[in-house]
């Protein structure tokens, strides 16, 4: 518990202090090369392939089909807690900011400019590459880093603000280890 008041901090004080002057010098350069990283957040790079792993393994390996329906579920429920949320929230994405000279909430807004918290692409990697870690711990290192990146990188994007990916990142981090417990009996 004292790390998610310590993440929520974070993000406070991200809002207030780091993430508009971050967005607006970052706007100034050219990172487009993180395309292909942010791409690891997409959900759809998730969902089917766990998917058809499920459904492949279910009968003739139970244990395999259950990891794949664990990194499923990790994903589409992080997914959906977000949805249910940004709306609520109403942040201005960055590109409020830089072309409207916006920074701030409308909240209860329907409108994608106004779904920058929390960060989707953030919650899908640290759901999807915890699950992984997880599961394989020999390799928990690598795919931490690559959850980390992925992350970043929709700030580099200025897609969203650090505080947005704060607390997509934690979402998705919380709902892979909650799962893990009721899936692993851990």
């Amino acid at each position: 518990m004292r790390y998610i008041l310590l993440i929520i901090l974070a993000a406070l004080i991200a809002y207030l202090f780091i993430d508009k002057p971050l967005a607006l010098w970052l706007a100034h350069y050219d990172l487009g090369g993180f395309k292909v990283v942010t791409k690891l957040g997409d959900a759809a790079l998730w969902v089917v392939p766990s998917l058809l792993l499920y459904l492949y393994f279910r009968k003739s390996s139970p244990p395999k089909a259950k990891k794949a329906l664990y990194v499923l579920g990790s994903v589409a429920i992080s997914g959906i807690i977000v949805d249910i949320i940004k709306p609520i929230i109403g942040r201005a994405r960055p590109n409020e900011l830089l072309h409207h000279h916006f920074y701030g909430f409308e909240p209860l807004t329907f409108k994608a400019s106004f779904w920058s918290m929390p960060s989707g692409h953030s919650a899908t990697a640290f759901s999807g590459f915890l699950a992984l870690a997880l599961l394989y711990p020999k390799y928990r290192h690598l795919f931490l880093a690559l959850a980390t990146l992925t992350a970043l990188s929709r700030v580099l994007l200025t897609k969203h603000y650090l505080s947005d990916v704060l607390i997509g990142s934690t979402i998705g981090a919380l709902t892979a280890i909650w799962l893990y417990k009721r899936f692993f009996h851990v």
